[in-house]
Protein backbone atom coordinates (compact mmCIF):
# COMPACT_ATOMS: atom_id res chain seq x y z
CA UNK A 1 0.00 0.00 0.00
CA UNK A 2 1.54 3.33 -0.83
CA UNK A 3 2.06 5.89 1.69
CA UNK A 4 -0.61 8.32 0.63
CA UNK A 5 -3.12 5.55 0.76
CA UNK A 6 -1.99 4.93 4.45
CA UNK A 7 -2.14 8.43 5.38
CA UNK A 8 -5.54 8.53 3.81
CA UNK A 9 -6.52 5.53 6.35
CA UNK A 10 -5.60 6.45 9.27
CA UNK A 11 -6.68 10.38 9.09
CA UNK A 12 -10.27 9.43 10.48
CA UNK A 13 -9.37 7.72 13.41
CA UNK A 14 -6.29 9.75 14.53
CA UNK A 15 -8.15 13.19 14.00
CA UNK A 16 -11.42 11.72 16.37
CA UNK A 17 -9.02 10.21 18.67
CA UNK A 18 -7.48 13.68 18.93
CA UNK A 19 -10.60 15.97 18.98
CA UNK A 20 -12.22 13.40 21.87
CA UNK A 21 -9.47 15.14 23.99
CA UNK A 22 -7.41 12.03 25.05
CA UNK A 23 -4.28 12.95 26.24
CA UNK A 24 -1.18 11.73 25.37
CA UNK A 25 -1.79 11.43 21.24
CA UNK A 26 -0.11 13.72 19.21
CA UNK A 27 -1.87 17.17 17.75
CA UNK A 28 -2.26 17.80 13.69
CA UNK A 29 -1.49 21.66 14.90
CA UNK A 30 1.84 20.40 16.23
CA UNK A 31 4.65 20.96 13.15
CA UNK A 32 5.57 17.54 12.00
CA UNK A 33 2.76 15.23 13.04
CA UNK A 34 0.29 15.17 9.80
CA UNK A 35 2.92 16.06 7.57
CA UNK A 36 6.71 16.39 7.77
CA UNK A 37 8.46 19.46 8.97
CA UNK A 38 10.13 22.35 6.82
CA UNK A 39 13.28 23.77 7.09
CA UNK A 40 11.53 25.97 9.72
CA UNK A 41 10.50 23.24 12.00
CA UNK A 42 13.50 21.05 11.55
CA UNK A 43 17.07 22.49 11.93
CA UNK A 44 18.56 19.14 11.03
CA UNK A 45 17.14 19.34 7.50
CA UNK A 46 19.98 21.21 4.51
CA UNK A 47 18.65 24.50 4.04
CA UNK A 48 19.44 27.76 2.51
CA UNK A 49 18.89 31.33 3.33
CA UNK A 50 18.15 33.20 0.02
CA UNK A 51 15.85 35.61 -1.76
CA UNK A 52 14.04 36.17 2.11
CA UNK A 53 13.00 33.47 2.24
CA UNK A 54 14.68 29.62 3.43
CA UNK A 55 15.27 26.75 0.81
CA UNK A 56 15.43 23.38 1.59
CA UNK A 57 18.00 22.12 -0.98
CA UNK A 58 21.24 20.12 -1.04
CA UNK A 59 24.13 20.24 -3.59
CA UNK A 60 26.73 17.37 -4.69
CA UNK A 61 29.85 17.84 -6.37
CA UNK A 62 32.30 20.24 -6.31
CA UNK A 63 31.25 23.86 -6.57
CA UNK A 64 33.98 24.73 -8.88
CA UNK A 65 32.81 22.42 -11.87
CA UNK A 66 29.75 24.05 -13.64
CA UNK A 67 26.33 23.91 -12.19
CA UNK A 68 23.58 21.94 -13.13
CA UNK A 69 20.12 23.10 -10.87
CA UNK A 70 17.57 20.63 -11.22
CA UNK A 71 13.33 21.83 -10.90
CA UNK A 72 11.12 19.61 -9.64
CA UNK A 73 7.33 19.16 -10.20
CA UNK A 74 4.28 20.50 -9.17
CA UNK A 75 4.05 23.44 -8.26
CA UNK A 76 4.19 22.69 -5.02
CA UNK A 77 6.24 19.32 -5.29
CA UNK A 78 9.81 18.28 -4.01
CA UNK A 79 12.75 17.15 -5.68
CA UNK A 80 12.96 13.72 -3.83
CA UNK A 81 12.14 11.58 -6.68
CA UNK A 82 15.00 13.20 -8.78
CA UNK A 83 17.84 12.40 -6.58
CA UNK A 84 18.06 8.99 -8.61
CA UNK A 85 19.49 11.15 -11.38
CA UNK A 86 22.62 11.80 -8.96
CA UNK A 87 23.36 8.39 -8.87
CA UNK A 88 26.11 6.87 -10.80
CA UNK A 89 25.31 4.51 -13.85
CA UNK A 90 28.08 2.79 -16.18
CA UNK A 91 30.37 4.19 -13.48
CA UNK A 92 29.66 7.60 -13.40
CA UNK A 93 27.65 10.73 -12.07
CA UNK A 94 26.80 14.06 -13.09
CA UNK A 95 28.40 14.93 -9.71
CA UNK A 96 31.88 13.78 -10.87
CA UNK A 97 32.29 17.36 -13.40
CA UNK A 98 29.29 19.02 -12.15
CA UNK A 99 27.96 20.44 -9.40
CA UNK A 100 24.43 19.25 -8.78
CA UNK A 101 21.86 21.67 -7.26
CA UNK A 102 18.66 20.26 -5.67
CA UNK A 103 16.02 22.27 -3.94
CA UNK A 104 12.64 22.70 -3.44
CA UNK A 105 10.80 26.03 -4.45
CA UNK A 106 9.41 28.86 -2.27
CA UNK A 107 6.35 27.47 -0.49
CA UNK A 108 7.42 23.90 -1.60
CA UNK A 109 8.53 20.36 -0.70
CA UNK A 110 10.16 21.04 3.03
CA UNK A 111 11.05 25.13 2.04
CA UNK A 112 9.44 28.04 4.43
CA UNK A 113 5.75 28.43 3.68
CA UNK A 114 4.58 31.90 2.46
CA UNK A 115 1.61 33.85 2.08
CA UNK A 116 -0.08 33.90 -1.58
CA UNK A 117 1.04 37.26 -1.93
CA UNK A 118 4.65 36.12 -2.29
CA UNK A 119 3.91 33.16 -4.63
CA UNK A 120 3.99 34.37 -8.28
CA UNK A 121 5.56 33.73 -10.77
CA UNK A 122 7.87 36.99 -10.56
CA UNK A 123 9.30 35.98 -7.62
CA UNK A 124 9.88 32.51 -8.60
CA UNK A 125 11.41 33.30 -11.51
CA UNK A 126 13.56 35.96 -9.09
CA UNK A 127 14.18 33.23 -6.45
CA UNK A 128 16.23 30.94 -9.48
CA UNK A 129 18.22 33.99 -10.88
CA UNK A 130 19.67 34.54 -6.94
CA UNK A 131 20.06 30.63 -6.36
CA UNK A 132 21.87 31.01 -9.88
CA UNK A 133 23.74 33.79 -8.91
CA UNK A 134 24.48 32.34 -5.63
CA UNK A 135 26.02 29.48 -7.23
CA UNK A 136 27.21 30.54 -10.73
CA UNK A 137 28.01 33.69 -10.69
CA UNK A 138 30.19 33.70 -13.88
CA UNK A 139 28.54 31.46 -16.13
CA UNK A 140 25.37 30.46 -17.37
CA UNK A 141 23.88 27.11 -15.89
CA UNK A 142 22.31 23.91 -17.15
CA UNK A 143 18.76 23.18 -16.27
CA UNK A 144 16.80 20.28 -15.56
CA UNK A 145 13.08 20.77 -15.26
CA UNK A 146 10.07 17.87 -14.69
CA UNK A 147 6.79 18.22 -15.26
CA UNK A 148 6.41 21.84 -14.05
CA UNK A 149 9.70 22.12 -13.85
CA UNK A 150 10.17 22.07 -17.28
CA UNK A 151 7.60 25.09 -17.28
CA UNK A 152 9.49 26.62 -14.60
CA UNK A 153 12.87 26.40 -16.50
CA UNK A 154 11.14 27.78 -19.98
CA UNK A 155 9.42 30.47 -17.71
CA UNK A 156 13.31 31.16 -16.81
CA UNK A 157 14.93 30.71 -20.05
CA UNK A 158 11.82 33.36 -21.46
CA UNK A 159 12.82 36.21 -19.09
CA UNK A 160 16.74 35.32 -19.18
CA UNK A 161 18.21 33.68 -21.94
CA UNK A 162 21.98 34.30 -21.70
CA UNK A 163 21.96 32.76 -18.09
CA UNK A 164 21.65 29.76 -19.08
CA UNK A 165 23.52 27.33 -21.22
CA UNK A 166 20.98 24.67 -21.54
CA UNK A 167 17.95 22.78 -20.70
CA UNK A 168 16.11 19.09 -20.30
CA UNK A 169 12.90 19.59 -20.20
CA UNK A 170 11.03 16.23 -18.70
CA UNK A 171 7.95 15.92 -20.18
CA UNK A 172 7.28 19.53 -19.03
CA UNK A 173 3.44 20.94 -18.86
CA UNK A 174 2.23 23.26 -21.56
CA UNK A 175 4.67 26.01 -21.50
CA UNK A 176 1.62 28.36 -23.48
CA UNK A 177 -1.75 29.47 -22.91
CA UNK A 178 -2.50 27.82 -26.98
CA UNK A 179 -0.65 24.61 -25.25
CA UNK A 180 -2.92 24.29 -22.34
CA UNK A 181 -5.83 24.80 -24.06
CA UNK A 182 -4.82 21.28 -26.26
CA UNK A 183 -4.94 19.17 -22.92
CA UNK A 184 -6.82 21.06 -20.20
CA UNK A 185 -10.24 18.50 -20.36
CA UNK A 186 -7.76 15.92 -20.12
CA UNK A 187 -5.36 16.47 -17.47
CA UNK A 188 -7.54 15.19 -14.50
CA UNK A 189 -10.30 12.21 -13.95
CA UNK A 190 -12.82 13.56 -12.59
CA UNK A 191 -14.83 9.89 -12.37
CA UNK A 192 -17.14 10.45 -9.54
CA UNK A 193 -16.47 6.72 -8.24
CA UNK A 194 -13.28 6.96 -8.44
CA UNK A 195 -11.06 6.46 -5.07
CA UNK A 196 -9.19 9.44 -5.34
CA UNK A 197 -12.35 11.63 -4.97
CA UNK A 198 -13.41 10.25 -2.48
CA UNK A 199 -10.63 9.88 -0.61
CA UNK A 200 -10.32 13.83 -1.30
CA UNK A 201 -13.45 14.91 -0.66
CA UNK A 202 -14.54 12.82 2.63
CA UNK A 203 -11.15 14.03 4.05
CA UNK A 204 -13.07 17.67 3.60
CA UNK A 205 -15.76 16.34 6.76
CA UNK A 206 -13.23 15.85 9.09
CA UNK A 207 -10.35 18.28 8.46
CA UNK A 208 -10.24 21.93 7.19
CA UNK A 209 -7.80 22.99 5.69
CA UNK A 210 -6.76 26.52 7.71
CA UNK A 211 -3.17 25.70 7.81
CA UNK A 212 -0.49 25.13 5.57
CA UNK A 213 -0.31 21.76 7.09
CA UNK A 214 -3.57 20.74 6.63
CA UNK A 215 -3.63 21.89 3.45
CA UNK A 216 -0.93 20.76 2.03
CA UNK A 217 -2.09 16.84 4.05
CA UNK A 218 -5.43 17.08 1.71
CA UNK A 219 -3.26 18.14 -1.21
CA UNK A 220 -1.36 14.79 -1.09
CA UNK A 221 -5.15 13.12 -0.86
CA UNK A 222 -5.11 10.33 -4.26
CA UNK A 223 -2.47 12.30 -6.15
CA UNK A 224 -1.22 9.48 -7.72
CA UNK A 225 -4.67 8.32 -9.06
CA UNK A 226 -6.01 11.46 -9.94
CA UNK A 227 -4.39 11.30 -13.81
CA UNK A 228 -4.21 7.74 -14.78
CA UNK A 229 -3.81 8.61 -18.35
CA UNK A 230 -0.36 9.91 -17.48
CA UNK A 231 0.39 6.38 -16.68
CA UNK A 232 2.13 6.72 -13.40
CA UNK A 233 3.63 3.94 -11.63
CA UNK A 234 1.90 3.10 -8.17
CA UNK A 235 3.62 0.30 -7.12
CA UNK A 236 6.17 1.90 -5.64
CA UNK A 237 5.35 5.25 -6.46
CA UNK A 238 7.88 8.05 -6.99
CA UNK A 239 8.42 9.29 -3.40
CA UNK A 240 7.51 12.91 -2.21
CA UNK A 241 8.52 14.72 1.37
CA UNK A 242 5.72 16.87 1.20
CA UNK A 243 3.10 19.14 -1.22
CA UNK A 244 2.69 22.60 -0.67
CA UNK A 245 -0.94 23.33 -1.48
CA UNK A 246 -1.15 27.54 -1.56
CA UNK A 247 1.92 27.31 -3.80
CA UNK A 248 0.51 24.71 -6.13
CA UNK A 249 -3.03 26.65 -5.75
CA UNK A 250 -1.41 30.40 -6.31
CA UNK A 251 1.37 29.48 -9.49
CA UNK A 252 -2.00 27.44 -11.19
CA UNK A 253 -4.47 30.38 -11.27
CA UNK A 254 -2.32 32.94 -11.67
CA UNK A 255 -2.27 31.80 -15.30
CA UNK A 256 -5.97 32.07 -15.20
CA UNK A 257 -8.31 35.26 -16.28
CA UNK A 258 -11.40 35.71 -13.72
CA UNK A 259 -13.41 33.25 -16.41
CA UNK A 260 -10.87 30.52 -15.77
CA UNK A 261 -9.12 30.65 -19.16
CA UNK A 262 -5.69 30.54 -19.19
CA UNK A 263 -3.90 33.56 -20.53
CA UNK A 264 0.03 32.44 -19.60
CA UNK A 265 2.65 32.56 -21.79
CA UNK A 266 6.52 31.09 -21.60
CA UNK A 267 7.64 31.08 -25.15
CA UNK A 268 7.31 35.01 -26.48
CA UNK A 269 11.00 35.46 -26.05
CA UNK A 270 12.37 32.07 -26.84
CA UNK A 271 13.46 33.34 -30.10
CA UNK A 272 16.11 34.95 -27.83
CA UNK A 273 17.94 31.09 -26.71
CA UNK A 274 19.98 29.81 -29.55
CA UNK A 275 21.45 26.80 -27.61
CA UNK A 276 19.63 23.58 -27.99
CA UNK A 277 17.14 21.92 -25.78
CA UNK A 278 16.50 18.15 -24.63
CA UNK A 279 12.84 17.59 -24.58
CA UNK A 280 12.63 13.90 -22.69
CA UNK A 281 9.00 12.25 -23.41
CA UNK A 282 7.75 8.84 -21.76
CA UNK A 283 6.46 6.50 -24.47
CA UNK A 284 2.88 5.70 -22.67
CA UNK A 285 1.40 9.08 -21.15
CA UNK A 286 -1.39 9.66 -23.34
CA UNK A 287 -2.32 13.58 -21.84
CA UNK A 288 1.61 15.07 -22.18
CA UNK A 289 3.75 12.43 -23.73
CA UNK A 290 5.45 12.08 -27.07
CA UNK A 291 2.94 13.75 -29.59
CA UNK A 292 2.31 16.70 -27.01
CA UNK A 293 5.97 17.16 -26.43
CA UNK A 294 6.61 17.45 -30.35
CA UNK A 295 4.57 20.66 -30.49
CA UNK A 296 6.14 22.10 -27.38
CA UNK A 297 9.23 21.72 -28.95
CA UNK A 298 8.72 24.08 -31.62
CA UNK A 299 8.59 26.80 -29.03
CA UNK A 300 12.14 27.05 -28.85
CA UNK A 301 14.34 27.56 -32.02
CA UNK A 302 16.72 24.69 -31.31
CA UNK A 303 15.36 21.31 -29.74
CA UNK A 304 14.89 18.02 -29.94
CA UNK A 305 12.63 15.04 -28.61
CA UNK A 306 13.34 11.58 -27.27
CA UNK A 307 11.47 9.08 -26.03
CA UNK A 308 12.00 6.99 -22.87
CA UNK A 309 9.95 3.93 -23.59
CA UNK A 310 7.63 1.75 -21.55
CA UNK A 311 7.05 3.84 -19.14
CA UNK A 312 4.82 7.03 -18.21
CA UNK A 313 5.22 10.62 -17.12
CA UNK A 314 7.58 9.60 -13.41
CA UNK A 315 10.30 7.46 -16.60
CA UNK A 316 13.06 9.58 -14.36
CA UNK A 317 12.03 7.76 -11.61
CA UNK A 318 11.19 4.42 -13.12
CA UNK A 319 14.29 4.43 -15.77
CA UNK A 320 16.50 6.74 -13.82
CA UNK A 321 19.17 5.18 -15.74
CA UNK A 322 18.31 5.66 -19.35
CA UNK A 323 17.34 9.81 -18.16
CA UNK A 324 20.33 10.54 -17.19
CA UNK A 325 22.09 8.39 -20.12
CA UNK A 326 19.95 10.12 -22.54
CA UNK A 327 21.12 13.63 -20.82
CA UNK A 328 24.56 12.91 -20.42
CA UNK A 329 24.71 12.37 -24.38
CA UNK A 330 22.73 16.16 -24.85
CA UNK A 331 25.67 17.56 -22.48
CA UNK A 332 28.20 16.41 -24.58
CA UNK A 333 26.34 17.90 -27.46
CA UNK A 334 26.51 21.08 -25.59
CA UNK A 335 30.34 21.19 -25.08
CA UNK A 336 31.12 20.02 -27.72
CA UNK A 337 29.68 23.01 -29.87
CA UNK A 338 30.42 25.16 -27.48
CA UNK A 339 33.91 24.50 -28.00
CA UNK A 340 33.50 24.20 -32.25
CA UNK A 341 33.74 20.54 -32.31
CA UNK A 342 36.71 20.07 -30.85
Amino acid sequence: MSTLKVLTSLALPLLLVVTAGCSGLLDPEDPGNLVPGTVDDDPSLPAIELAGTRLHLQTFGDPSDPVIVFLHGGPGGDFRSMLPLAERYDGASFADDHLLVFWDQRGSGLSRRHDKESLTIDRFVADLAALVDRFSPDAPVLLIGDSWGGMYATAFINRHPDRVRGAALLEPGPLSHEFFDLIKDDLIDMDLGAEWLNDWTFSQEILTPDDHARMDYQRCLGLQDSQPRFHIQNDPPAPIWRLGALANRCIETEGLDDDGNAIFDFTDNLAAFAPEVLFLASGLNEIIGQDFQALQRTAYPNATLEIVEGCGHDFHWVKPAETVARIRQYIARLNSRETGGK
